[in-house]
């Protein structure tokens, strides 16, 4: 598989999955049936589907890396640090059974996915708009320019756009764990 067929299956995933989850969180604050739904499917099954995406986008990341020979450049590096410690809080959350590791999430998310969005402005600009915007980063060194792109995929999506999506869907699925954990809270309480 090439790379850009590769680039075109997660562009096509990662849209995909955070459309879905868009339209879930839109459909669940609107239908009380789908409310229901959802609250049952339990606190635990969103971190489960969490620490899945995020072991999927860590082992995509680890391919374009290892496989394609694609650059990492700073920027990358630091969503990465928000990106890598998620899969782990998951996995130590449903091994303790705790019911706050969402919000970590959330913070983790929400960090990562301001410096996603500051990356691919920059490589919007550069690499769509054509102008020419200089990060720190972006001045030599061992790493490679935040403001390059090996890869474009539909002529604008790089892999910081991917990120903002992965951080987006951690961001709506931890939405919904809020929302299955007061469901319970709830339950618990009226007992």
């Amino acid at each position: 598989m090439s790379l850009d067929q590769f680039s075109t299956l997660l562009t096509l995933g990662s849209s995909v999955l955070f459309v879905g989850l868009a339209f879930i969180v839109l459909a669940t604050c609107t239908s009380e049936k789908l409310r229901e739904h959802m609250a049952r499917l339990g606190y635990f099954s969103y971190l489960w589907v969490i620490a899945g995406v995020s072991a999927f986008s860590i082992a995509s990341a680890f391919i374009y890396q290892l496989v394609y020979l694609t650059p990492v450049c700073e920027l990358c590096w630091i969503q990465r640090i928000f990106f890598y410690p998620i899969v782990i809080i998951m996995l130590v959350a449903i091994w303790h059974r705790t019911r706050e590791a969402h919000i970590t999430i959330a913070i983790l998310s929400a960090l990562g996915l301001l410096v996603a969005i500051y990356h691919y402005y920059y490589q919007f600009q550069k690499l769509v708009l054509g102008n020419v915007l200089a990060l720190p980063c972006s001045y030599g060194g061992l790493l490679p320019a935040c403001t390059d792109s090996s890869i474009l995929i539909f002529g604008f999506v790089t892999i910081p756009f991917m990120g903002i999506l992965m951080f987006g869907s951690f961001l709506l699925l931890a939405g919904l764990a809020e929302f299955a954990k007061r469901r319970m809270d709830r339950i618990i309480n009226n007992k």
